[in-house]
């Protein structure tokens, strides 16, 4: 269900009232963002949206369109009543994960210490001891561009200018709040620069060392401004500059911002990141323990990969006092976090006008979850570029798996799988790919052509917050038997079958159109369901695995009887 938008879109409004400053958000008034069943084109999206005010392109390829609205609130109700549209959403307002406190061939292959004179523990902590990064797992082969989607790169910082002229390892920027090439970073704090030095600052004898080090035409880093000055940016913004960068050749891409409110748009716009092996990666928040309740989004969304913070071992470090070595206490708790990295005393660098905590003129300490968001991105280039075969789904995977596991056993809402563990990432086999995904939602079932007497064998995974739903689709004629049988290692799963002509998938034990659940367990064998139906008449079943709980791994046997 989407959640209740009117205290944002009151927020929103005010904003439009209030006489805009430099560099403020972009959009004076509030942005709908109108999805179709289809993908229209320009024209066509305009005829089916005349009358309701200047339509843009935000997502065309996944049906996205957004509407600078005539009528007001009331533009939302039109747009829902015109032809193929599926959702009008108001364009919300997030902030960057920045806490906000008062006083390729990245490297040659004999690669050893970096000379950046930062590279020290007691400068950069994060990687060093149980961040388990190390130079040799950054110096093995190519890693692919990363996106960093913020306030923009300042190119003239020494980190980012390049050795020589033209030479700089930022390349296709843009920017989606202004629609212009002027990408460069406008934040007050150099929110977007400091974001991308912990994700890739060049190991190149000046400043600060980067995760996954950047380098000319080899590991490059493509500049997305998506965010004012203040650091607000808008899902509109957002899902133009994952547009931008996948379109791009970005394999990850980082967003170190959030906020409260889910968009359906939005989510389909990770799916289509992800169903072209995109890795996106996000901060979950700096609320700390009021958040048990609070979701910010992107990182809420499925298949993004939500980060948290941990501390860097002082215990006279605000925030860090209980738990020098565990998660911080502003980093938010709650189902989003999938992992936890660096986010406290972070160095890397900033423009030169930034004074705010300054080690050296160009490079600054900050804290939050937005600083812990990029290690984790550096970390998902460096096993691409370790195991450049995988997809971005075994990626994500691989970091879930190897993650060192803190605080309680397993998966827990503090620190999600556990610490980012970038060696073992890069050295360690890779899980399998799972050729169906994306597969959440109807539209997206894969569907499989069975005769009868047909057979299909699928081996696949499932995570409740990531993942919770896997569907299949089978045409059956009537009076066709469908045998499905489930196998799966932990958690709790479901098995399903649906009717055609179902609508939405839910959880719910009696729900329109579902045919058959749960099914036979074997004699002493818990984790094996079997379901044997009829079907009633011609069309197409699905067959639905979900997660209740946990992660598991499965092994699904469809057959047509």
């Amino acid at each position: 269900m989407i959640r209740p938008r009117t205290p944002l879109l009151a927020a929103l409004l005010a904003l439009a009232v209030a006489a805009p400053s430099a560099g403020a958000l972009a959009e004076a008034e509030p942005q709908l963002l109108v999805s179709f069943s289809d993908s229209p084109g320009a024209e066509q999206a305009s005829e089916r949206l005349e009358g309701l005010g200047e339509v843009r392109a935000t997502l065309p390829e996944a049906g996205i369109w957004a509407v600078s609205p005539r009528t007001g609130s009331a533009s939302r109700a039109q747009a829902l009543r015109r032809p193929m549209v599926t959702s009008a959403e108001w364009s919300l307002q997030h902030r960057s994960d920045e806490l906000a406190k008062v006083p390729a061939l990245p490297l040659p292959k004999k690669f050893g210490t970096p000379r950046d004179p930062f590279f020290r523990k007691d400068q950069q902590w994060g990687l060093f001891g149980k961040a388990y990064w190390m130079p040799r797992v950054a110096a093995r082969s190519a890693r692919p561009r990363i996106a960093v989607l913020d306030s923009g790169i300042d190119p003239t910082h020494e980190e980012w200018k390049g050795a020589a002229a033209d030479a700089s390892p930022l390349v296709a920027g843009r920017s989606t709040i202004r629609s212009a090439n002027k990408w460069q970073d406008w934040g007050i704090e150099g929110h977007g620069t400091h974001v991308a030095g912990v994700a890739a600052a060049p190991a190149n004898g000046v400043g600060i060392v980067g995760v996954a080090p950047a380098v000319d035409r080899q590991a490059e880093v493509v500049p997305v401004q998506i965010a004012d000055q203040q650091g607000r940016s808008t899902d509109e913004t957002m899902i133009r500059g994952i547009r931008w960068a996948v379109n791009r050749g970005a394999r990850v891409i980082n967003i170190s911002a959030g906020g409260p409110g889910y968009s359906s748009a939005f989510q389909e716009a990770i799916y289509w990141a992800t169903e072209r092996d995109a890795v996106v990666v996000a901060s979950v928040g700096n609320e700390g323990a009021i958040s048990k309740g609070l979701i910010n989004y992107p990182a809420g969304y499925r298949r993004v990969i939500g980060v948290g913070a941990i501390c860097d071992g002082n215990p006279t470090t605000p925030d860090c006092e209980t738990n020098p070595t565990g998660v911080a206490a502003f980093s938010n708790r709650n189902r989003t976090v999938d992992l936890v990295a660096p986010g406290v005393n972070v160095l890397s660098s900033v423009p030169k006008r930034v004074k705010f905590r300054l080690v050296s003129p160009g490079y600054a300490l900050k804290d939050g979850t937005s600083m812990a968001a990029p290690f984790v991105s550096g970390a998902a280039a460096l096993v691409f570029a370790n195991h450049p075969k995988l997809s971005g789904y075994q990626v994500r995977r691989q970091l879930l798996n190897t993650a060192t596991d803190i605080d309680r056993a397993g998966r827990d809402n503090a620190s999600g799988f556990g610490i980012v563990n970038p060696e073992a990432a890069s050295r360690f086999a890779a899980p399998p790919d799972d050729p169906y995904e994306v597969n959440d939602t109807l539209s997206r079932a894969h569907r499989f052509r069975l005769a009868r007497g047909g057979r299909q064998t699928v081996e696949a995974a499932i995570d409740r917050y990531d993942d919770p739903t896997d569907l299949y689709a089978v045409y059956l004629r009537r009076g066709d038997r469908l045998r499905a049988s489930l196998t799966h290692d932990r958690g709790w799963v479901e098995l399903r079958v649906w009717r055609p002509g179902v609508r939405r998938i839910t959880r719910a034990k009696r729900a329109k159109n579902l045919l058959a659940l749960g099914g036979k367990r074997r004699a002493g064998r818990a984790n094996v369901l079997t379901l044997t139906r009829r079907a009633p008449r011609d069309g197409i079943y699905y067959v639905d695995v979900g997660a209740r709980r946990g992660v598991s791994n499965y092994n699904l046997v469809i057959e047509r009887r």
